[in-house]
């Protein structure tokens, strides 16, 4: 079976690190980006299985850019976890189409339980 690919989109560098590792250690190959405007391009190259993207970003929102991706043909099918240390109501001021949230401080192995989940594995 071919290893799935997940890309971590965070602009908090030691939290995206952290995120790689844990993935990692669950045997997928990781991608991560610090900055939002590189998602479109990383996408193309790099073609994830899935994408793990926090809300708060840089210079975007990531309930925006998830609504972006569900909304183009080329990038529907990918499941996309959105993570955030922002409370459940504030997240909801924003409709989104993601596939799974979770909330910060989270457990790094219902992160490789839910990555598992929506590649089916």
């Amino acid at each position: 079976m071919a290893v799935s690919k997940i890309l971590v989109v965070d602009d908090d560098v030691s939290n995206a690190e952290a995120i790689t590792l844990v993935l990692e250690n669950h045997n997928f190959v990781v991608e991560s980006i610090h900055k939002s405007d590189l998602l479109n391009p990383t996408i193309k190259s790099f073609q994830p299985d899935l994408i793990l993207m926090d809300i708060i970003l840089d210079t975007n929102d990531g309930r925006k850019l998830c609504n972006e991706l569900k909304a183009s043909n080329l990038t529907k099918s990918i499941p996309v976890i959105l993570i955030t240390a922002m409370l459940e109501s504030q997240v909801d001021q924003i409709p989104c189409n993601a596939d799974a949230i979770m909330f910060k401080p989270f457990d790094y192995n219902k992160l490789g339980r839910n990555v598992k989940d929506l590649l089916n594995i």
